[in-house]
């Protein structure tokens, strides 16, 4: 499989686009740790069973397989303490394996924010919340892994047998990103602000093993997506603006994260996939 004995490190990784992402990348072999928001800690094993089907029974049959870790990927020190922990139960035991051991070799940066308002209106916290979630918690989530990767390779060797895998970063964005949507000011600037930071990545990083790209949706049809625009004449109106008709599917926009993950798709750094049926071509 294309991602056995690999690291997947999911940020956002336990409900909506996140989860589809990580059962994708663990249909391939990959093992996760999936990163969830302290809001998120009374629903833990409901958000795991219902996105991965992956109770606390299941957790227990087969421990190495996914991982969770609370945090709060705004704060640096949380950020720190969650792949510490990660590093600590998953990293660590598999480097006595010898060669093909676990390393952390892909960073999904799923979590997100984004909330409606003119722009005028917009309180300041709330366009503090969207740089914070969207830029600043994708910033802190990749330093970590960053420099875990760097260390898990330097003393993996380089060998042809113990050469490591390479290092993916791929940052959730969004057709917000490339245009101006009505009432979306604070969410437009912080998806644009991502874009810029993963071409840093991909300048910084592309050659010492990691690349970064992003990947820019439309409307996913997920349950959040459907809750907001799938109320009668609300669809209609979105499904008119994208030329293909429709939103997109979560295993669409899971597909394109997966290909960036793939080793054949070494040269493709710094670039972003628009999964977005043409919307911003209008």
């Amino acid at each position: 499989m294309a991602f056995a004995r690999r690291l997947a490190i999911l940020p956002g990784g336990l409900g909506g686009l996140g989860s589809c992402i990580g059962k994708k990348l663990r249909a391939q072999g990959a093992h996760l740790a999936i990163l969830y928001a302290p809001f998120e800690a009374s629903r833990r094993d409901e958000l795991l069973e219902a996105g991965y089907g992956y109770g606390t029974e299941g957790k227990k049959k087969d421990e190495n397989e996914i991982r969770t870790f609370e945090c709060d990927i705004t704060s640096p020190d949380s950020v720190t303490s969650a792949f510490a922990s990660l590093h600590a139960e998953m990293v660590a035991p598999a480097s006595n394996r010898g060669p093909g051991a676990l390393l952390p070799s892909i960073l999904v940066n799923t979590a997100g924010y984004v909330s409606l308002s003119d722009m005028e209106l917009t309180p300041p916290s709330e366009t503090l919340k969207h740089l914070t979630t969207n830029v600043y918690g994708p910033m802190l989530c990749s330093q970590a892994f960053a420099n875990m990767y760097f260390a898990a390779r330097s003393s993996a060797g380089t060998g042809t047998e113990g050469a490591p895998p390479p290092g993916r970063i791929v940052n959730l964005a969004s057709q917000a990103a490339h245009v101006a949507l009505h009432q979306h000011s604070a969410y437009c600037a912080s998806k644009a602000a991502l874009l810029g930071l993963t071409r840093c990545m991909a300048s910084e990083w592309g050659g010492r093993g990691i690349t970064a790209n992003s990947v820019s949706p439309t409307v996913a049809w997920t349950e959040l997506g459907r809750k907001a625009w799938g109320a009668e004449g609300v669809k209609e109106a979105l499904f008119e603006k994208i030329p293909v008709g429709r939103a997109a599917l979560p295993e669409e926009v899971a597909d394109a994260v997966l290909f960036l993950c793939q080793d054949s798709s070494a040269m493709i750094n710094g670039a972003d996939i628009r999964v977005d049926g043409g919307f911003t071509i209008r």
